[in-house]
C-alpha cells in the first residue's frame, strides 16, 4: 500500500514536470521563430529574443528533472539540455558582451544552434523509427546554412552602417 503512494506520487510529479516542459518547449519553438524573424540592428533585442533564453531554461531544468525521474538512464539528455541552454545564452549575451566582430558568430550560432536543438528534440520524440533517426540529423543539416546566411546578413548590415557613420 505504501510503495503504491510513492509510485503515485512520482507519475503525479512526473506528468506535471512533464507538463511544464511541454508547455516550456513549445513557448521556445514559438519564441525562437519569432525571436530570429524579429530581431534588428543596432541591438538585435526583441522581447521575443529576451524571453527564449529563459524558455529554454525551463526546457533544461525540466529535461533534466525528468531525466531524474525515470532513474538517469537517459543521462546524455541531460548534457544535452545544459549545452542548448548554454547556447542559448551565448546568443543572448553575444550582442552585449564583445564589440569585436566575433559577437555575430556567437550571437548567430548560439541562437540558431539552441533553435536547432530544440526542433531537433520535438521530431526525435514525435516520431519513430528510421525516421527518428532522420530527425536527429535533418534540422542540423538544414539549419547551419541558415545560420550561416544569417551571419552574412548581420556582417553586411553591421558594415553598412559602421562606413555610413
Amino acid at each position: 500500500m505504501a510503495g503504491e503512494n510513492v509510485s503515485a506520487a512520482v507519475i503525479d510529479a512526473r506528468d506535471g514536470i512533464l507538463a511544464v516542459h511541454i508547455a516550456s518547449g513549445s513557448g521556445g519553438l514559438v519564441l525562437g521563430g519569432l525571436a530570429l524573424w524579429s530581431e534588428r540592428p543596432p541591438a538585435y533585442r526583441s522581447r521575443a529574443g529576451s524571453a527564449y533564453p529563459w524558455a529554454v531554461l525551463a526546457i533544461a531544468l525540466t529535461a533534466i528533472a525528468l531525466v531524474a525521474l525515470d532513474g538517469w538512464e537517459l543521462w546524455w539528455l541531460a548534457a544535452l539540455a545544459v549545452l542548448s541552454y548554454g547556447l542559448a545564452l551565448v546568443g543572448y549575451l553575444a550582442p552585449d558582451r564583445s564589440r569585436k566582430r566575433t559577437w555575430i558568430r556567437l550571437y548567430a550560432h548560439g541562437q540558431g544552434g539552441a533553435y536547432i536543438a530544440l526542433v531537433t528534440a520535438l521530431l526525435v520524440v514525435a516520431l519513430a523509427g528510421p525516421a527518428a533517426i532522420a530527425a536527429a540529423i535533418v534540422p542540423t543539416i538544414v539549419g547551419l546554412p541558415l545560420i550561416e546566411r544569417r551571419v552574412a546578413r548581420i556582417t553586411r548590415v553591421t558594415t553598412t552602417a559602421r562606413r555610413e557613420t
